[in-house]
């Protein structure tokens, strides 16, 4: 008898609303361990968010919160590949950049502060670039405003890291020639400018103009195609490789036009997004029956 009478004054006492219960005998709230978070479907999040036709399953609620969205880097859900694909990265670069330093000191004493920078820009850049990536996939579920102004700034990191990857080309490239450095950093950073303006710009941002969002990008990424033409006739293509790197150049131009194209068609999401829509009609068909 005394065990039951315990029973239900300490474990069938209500709830309160900020998830503790209460303690009759006590007079005092105890808070309960938080429970996990649980996941949602497209259906159950705002149009804003689910803004991808091809992911259905795996988001985070809106909360509103920072502290709940850095929470959730704690668990699985369908934001967490593209937060590490952009948070690892950026540790690498960071670490990169101070071996870099150390490197370039040892090797190359009497190297300017100039030389030091050149290389020093473009890693800076992608720091930044992959930690402004990885906190815009950490806020998305944050609120709207919020996301949608962390998608912007993701926009013009990427045009950073762009910029940055052709000052130091241009500074090798032309390395013996300054004032070809100066009009093509001046050409570089004044799309970049442009591009970045059109990226952040509300009246750019809703799927309308989705394709044209993407051209900014590509024409700024083209661009460093100018320079490269413009040395392979002033220098000789075994002298250019070796002292710009033409080849790594080349990987590069190729690596940023698949990223676009998938970019584009929306894959591997939408083979995964369709395999997955496939499962989930055959075992809603199988429970029919």
């Amino acid at each position: 008898m005394l065990i039951t009478s315990w029973y239900a004054r300490n474990r069938l006492a209500p709830t309160r609303s900020d998830g503790s219960w209460s303690n009759p005998a006590k007079g005092s709230a105890v808070k309960q361990p938080k429970t996990k978070y649980r996941l949602l479907v497209a259906s159950e999040v705002p149009s804003w968010y689910a803004h991808n036709s091809f992911i259905r399953t795996g988001y985070r609620p809106v909360n509103g919160s920072v502290r709940l969205c850095v929470n959730s880097l704690r668990f699985i859900h369908n934001e967490t590949v593209n937060i590490c694909s952009h948070l690892i990265p950026a540790g690498i670069a960071l670490a990169s950049n101070g071996l870099l330093h150390l490197y370039f000191c040892d090797r190359y004493p009497t190297a300017s502060m100039v030389d030091q920078l050149a290389l020093h820009v473009y890693l800076t850049s992608s720091v930044v670039c992959f930690g402004i990536s990885s906190t815009y996939h950490t806020l998305l579920c944050h609120s709207e405003p919020c996301s949608g102004l962390w998608a912007r700034l993701d926009y013009v990191a990427i045009i950073l890291q762009t910029v940055g990857s052709f000052v130091s080309g241009i500074y090798v490239t032309f390395y013996c020639e300054p004032c070809l450095q100066k009009l093509y950093w001046t050409m570089t950073g004044a799309l970049g400018l442009l591009s970045s303006i059109i990226l952040v710009s509300p009246q750019f941002q809703s799927s309308r103009w989705r394709l044209f969002r993407l051209s900014t990008f590509v024409a700024t990424g083209l661009s460093g195609l100018l320079p490269i033409i413009h040395a392979a006739f002033i220098y000789p293509f075994a002298q250019l490789n070796q002292q710009a790197g033409l080849g790594y150049y080349l990987v590069e131009g190729l690596a940023l036009i698949t990223r676009v194209i998938f970019y584009a068609v929306s894959e591997p999401v939408a083979r995964i997004g369709a395999a997955e829509r496939k499962a989930i009609s055959n075992r809603a068909n199988r429970s029919q029956t």
